[in-house]
């Protein structure tokens, strides 16, 4: 019986890298995303896999990205909410993640508290606290930050993470342009590969569309056995308008 990869799980979520939005040049709190929804696809070994993505603002005052992505064998769901400060920087609060399926359900809450400079880390009702520094990210709002940064040409592609009970370093550099065909179209993209340590062996490209605002239209990833796992962009709206292609 066939079941979904834990690789490709990964892949899938942090990939849904999936879908950013409309957001200005200018880093400031006038100029935030816009809602959308975004709809990806894989396929490993004959088993579709369908991730979803969205962003929305909350009746507090925050944002919050959402990723789901199911099988009929498996199911991930994970949010962020965060704000947006000032200088445009993505300021997390909470982060959970919920996976169900795999012979193993998973559950990870993390509550971010900035006037103490702490994340506590609940992950299968075993709680812990760790000091973060100011401008940590969690393993969703880390993606959105990255769209920002592209959008304001920012030449430093790095972020700190919490992730795992620890802080992780996540540097991304780009490789150059390219036209992408779609579901929806031709997209004119931009190429970036996330960078890793030498001895490791998996490799993650991303295309991010250059005339949608970044949003990610394709994940690639070899892993170090050779295998390679790709979800690809089926469908999106911004604000309510759905997006076509050239």
């Amino acid at each position: 019986m066939n079941i979904i990869p834990k690789s490709l799980i990964k892949v899938v979520a942090s990939a849904s890298l999936l879908a950013t939005t409309l957001i200005a040049s200018s880093h400031s709190l006038a100029s935030q995303p816009l809602p959308f929804e975004a709809v990806y696809q894989a396929n490993y070994s004959g088993l579709k896999v369908t991730a979803k993505r969205s962003l929305k603002k909350l009746p507090n005052g925050n944002h919050e990205l959402r990723f789901s992505a199911k099988s009929w064998i498996a199911s991930i769901e994970e949010f962020s909410q965060f704000q947006w400060n000032d200088s445009g920087q993505l300021v997390p609060q909470l982060y959970e993640y919920h996976r169900t399926g795999l012979g193993k359900d998973r559950h990870a809450v993390l509550t971010f508290d900035w006037q103490e400079g702490k994340v506590t880390n609940n992950v299968q009702q075993k709680p812990w606290s760790m000091d973060v520094p100011q401008a940590t990210l969690d393993k969703l709002s880390y993606q959105l930050q990255l769209r920002n940064d592209l959008l304001n040409a920012s030449p430093d592609l790095q972020y700190q993470v919490a992730d795992g009970g620890r802080l992780k370093d996540y540097s991304f550099e780009l490789m150059g342009e390219e036209v992408l065909q779609t579901p929806i179209g031709k997209v004119n993209t931009v190429k970036i590969k996330r960078i890793r340590a030498a001895d490791k062996k998996r490799i993650t490209y991303l295309w991010l569309a250059q005339d949608w605002n970044y949003l990610v239209v394709r994940l690639r990833q070899q892993e170090k056995d050779g295998k390679h796992y790709e979800i690809n962009l089926a469908r999106a709206e911004l604000d309510g308008q759905s997006l076509q292609g050239n």
